[in-house]
């Protein structure tokens, strides 16, 4: 009986990551579409407050990200700015308890050297570029690696010889 309870978590503990990757993935799919289109970033929106099979870290800046790009498209200027403000909250929360995360880091530099100056939300850029150079080569997720890769490589925050650690 032992013996069998172990073979079967031995085959469900795999296929267990291999849905939460593939959830982030989507993820990652929809939060890039959402950025540029409506009804994408409603979706995206949607989507993110419902309890997804990722990381609680992952999942909250995600959540965040959400509420920012859904201020991207709010017309009204309170509604705009409360959106920006509860997404930078979840994100920078998220952050606080997973500091080291590549990946939360990498979102919030994306919003921090895309967001208006007069946001002020900018001061944590240089920290975020030191995680993201720090920990990009021990990246096991290709999906993520690449989405990194092609934003630093972009960047104008990033001078010359950090986008050779991309290239």
């Amino acid at each position: 009986m032992r013996i069998l309870l172990k073979f079967i978590l031995f085959l469900l503990v795999p296929l267990s990551t291999v849905a939460a990757n593939t959830d982030i993935v989507k993820i990652r799919e929809l939060y890039y579409k959402a950025s540029t289109n409506r009804a994408d970033a409603e979706t995206f929106y949607k989507m993110m407050q419902a309890n997804l099979k990722i990381e609680r870290s992952l999942s909250e800046g995600y959540k965040g990200m959400s509420y920012m790009i859904k201020a991207n498209f709010d017309f009204n200027p309170y509604y705009k700015l409360s959106y920006f403000i509860k997404g930078k909250d979840l994100l920078d929360a998220a952050i606080e308890n997973d500091p080291k995360n590549v990946e939360l880091c990498f979102l919030r530099f994306c919003v921090q050297t895309n967001a208006p100056a007069f946001l002020g939300y900018r001061g944590k850029i240089s920290e975020d570029k030191k995680v993201i150079i720090t920990g990009y080569n021990n990246l096991e997720d290709l999906d993520l690696k690449n989405r990194i890769k092609e934003y630093m490589l972009s960047s104008k925050s990033c001078s010359k010889e950090e986008k050779k650690i991309f290239s």
